[in-house]
């Protein structure tokens, strides 16, 4: 037998390499392509991504959620219910508004979205919004036209086909005058729910029922918050307008205070309606918040001082603390809502007011003292 040359082996040797690379490299590319075709199946397009929004979507601290229930086959609105949740107090409110509603949009919003639509009346009627515009994006110009007429921030929109809505929402008040609110099915189904993991994969359960310019993990968000509220303290109102006919008015005013209302009420302690307070008698809006008070004065006894005083008037202290950086030579009113700090401007006049989310033994405004809070 005659010896292999060394240039065959080396050749060999090099061959097998090539075909073992090779083999890995398909492989890699077959796994691959397994992996997208398996994404391509299973993952969720959401349909707030597959077009240009009108306005800036906002899932803040205050979500204000525009609902819409619509005919699947006129594509009319048949119900409306703007939904203020407040993530931080747990605070939820719905007002209902008529879709009859009908606005009369100012000329330069009007130049603007005539530009968008021509079919568009500067006095339409909030029914015929799918009429006015094509696609999802309609319920966005509707949020345009009505936060307009309100005077108030709408964050996002939600719809529902009129043949769902009944699974989520019922009706607490008359037929001619109706006044939404979350079927009791629904609110029971959530109340089940042990962690906000639970109430996020409820909300993934419902998803395919729903039209909305957020994405579901946007939404999901809020499964901490939710779980705070609670279905006693739920509130609901109809908004403020006369009716002409078949035409309801919105009352601007009336409704801009509502809202407004609404965003600064503290954490709800009893049912809508419950308890009765004379007049003169309710409470600071602050009287609700866990306020926190750090000595960045240097003055002994300041923190003290100030809790007393504070106290005095109902408000509760979280804490008292000292800062431990350089002496503050103006008292610095730190609060998760900046309207939350300007409660508190009574006492501390001079104060700066800014807003932040993580504050000290988790307070919802935490008051660094400078030394112009120095007490008589």
């Amino acid at each position: 037998m005659k010896k292999k040359s060394v240039a065959g082996i080396i050749a060999l040797n090099f061959f097998k390499t090539i075909g073992i690379i090779l083999l890995l490299v398909a492989v890699g590319v077959l796994s691959y392509y397994l992996t997208m075709l398996y994404f391509d199946q299973t993952a969720r397009t959401e349909r707030s991504t597959t077009y240009k929004h009108v306005i800036t979507v906002n899932t803040g601290n205050e979500s204000s959620n525009l609902i819409y229930s619509y005919d699947a086959k006129s594509r009319k609105i048949k119900a409306m219910v703007l939904e203020l949740f407040d993530s931080v107090s747990g605070n939820m409110n719905y007002i209902t508004i008529p879709v009859n509603t009908q606005i009369t949009i100012t000329a330069n919003t009007y130049a603007d979205l005539m530009k968008v639509s021509q079919k568009l009346p500067q006095v339409c009627r909030m029914t015929d919004i799918n009429d006015y515009f094509k696609g999802d994006v309609a319920y966005e110009y509707g949020i345009l036209i009505l936060q307009e007429e309100l005077k108030a921030d709408i964050g996002y929109f939600t719809a529902i086909s009129s043949d769902k809505f009944g699974s989520y929402f019922e009706n607490a008040g008359s037929k001619s005058k109706p006044k939404y609110k979350p079927a009791k099915a629904l609110l029971d189904r959530a109340s089940a729910c042990s962690s906000p993991g639970d109430l996020e994969d409820l909300m993934e359960e419902a998803w395919e029922d729903l039209i909305t310019d957020v994405t579901l993990s946007q939404k999901q968000g809020y499964g901490d918050a939710l779980m705070k509220v609670q279905q006693d303290k739920i509130r609901l109102y109809r908004a403020y307008g006369t009716k002409n006919g078949d035409v309801y008015t919105l009352n601007s005013e009336k409704n801009r205070k509502l809202i407004n209302r609404i965003w600064e009420s503290q954490s709800y302690t009893e049912s809508q309606g419950g308890g009765s307070k004379t007049a003169g008698s309710s409470p600071s809006p602050a009287s609700g918040r866990l306020i926190q008070i750090t000595n960045g004065s240097g003055i002994d006894g300041l923190a003290a001082a100030y809790r007393t005083k504070l106290e005095a008037d109902s408000l509760q202290i979280k804490g008292l603390g000292n800062y431990t950086g350089q002496k503050q030579t103006q008292t610095i009113i730190y609060a998760k809502k900046k309207k939350w700090g300007q409660e508190l401007k009574k006492y501390f006049p001079s104060a700066t007011v800014v807003e932040r989310a993580d504050l000290t033994n988790g307070a919802d405004v935490e008051v660094l003292l400078g030394t112009d809070a120095r007490l008589p």
